[in-house]
């Protein structure tokens, strides 16, 4: 891993990181855009974060039996389907972003090393993310009568993901303090 980190904070530029980094933008948007319809699309009672942090076989159960009432639970698993995409966009936006800003830092610090770091560490939220798609389809299999552990499995992938979230959200503006506070001391930064 430590050859992937040292090779990733030298290469490549910072013009081509941030070409990769608006196209993993536009893609992610549109990643977005499609899914969110999708989900609107399956008519799914609550919004996804309520479902996905619920840790309830109960109301996950209550949920399933609404879309199969109103017909459109075979809309919800090709949500989940389309959800793959979303998850490749983050994968590539977060890692892009995240070695984008490796390069505020100078060429062989530890900031720009542990930026990079921070871009693979990023990758557990799609990973999450994955795993708890994977899962879904096991409840969906019976979707009112799956194991109740499964909610709480589903659920834990879910707060993985968004914790790696908000890990890679704030990797971007705590990176480029750091860095600008580098370059304003004109000294070794904490992260220097």
């Amino acid at each position: 891993m430590n050859r992937h980190i040292q090779r990733w904070a030298a290469s490549p530029s910072a013009a081509w990181l941030a070409i990769a980094t608006l196209a993993a933008f536009a893609f992610n948007q549109a990643a977005t855009v499609w899914l969110n319809a999708s989900y609107a699309a399956s008519k799914y009672p609550v919004p996804y974060y309520v479902a996905q942090l619920s840790f309830s076989a109960e109301k996950i159960k209550g949920w399933y039996a609404a879309m199969l009432q109103t017909g459109t639970l075979d809309v919800y698993v090709r949500t989940q389907n389309i959800d793959f995409v979303f998850i490749l966009s983050t994968l590539l936006l977060h890692f892009f972003a995240l070695v984008l800003v490796s390069r505020a830092f100078r060429e062989g610090s530890r900031g720009r090393t542990w930026m990079v770091a921070c871009a693979f560490i990023s990758a557990i939220a799609p990973l999450a993310d994955a795993s708890e798609n994977l899962v879904s389809y096991v409840m969906l299999a019976n979707p009112t009568t799956f194991a109740d552990w499964l909610a709480v499995l589903y659920s834990s992938c879910s707060a993985i993901k968004f914790a790696f979230f908000c890990f890679a959200y704030l990797c971007v503006p705590v990176g480029l303090a750091a860095a600008l506070g580098q370059r304003m001391t004109g000294r070794r930064a904490v992260l220097a």
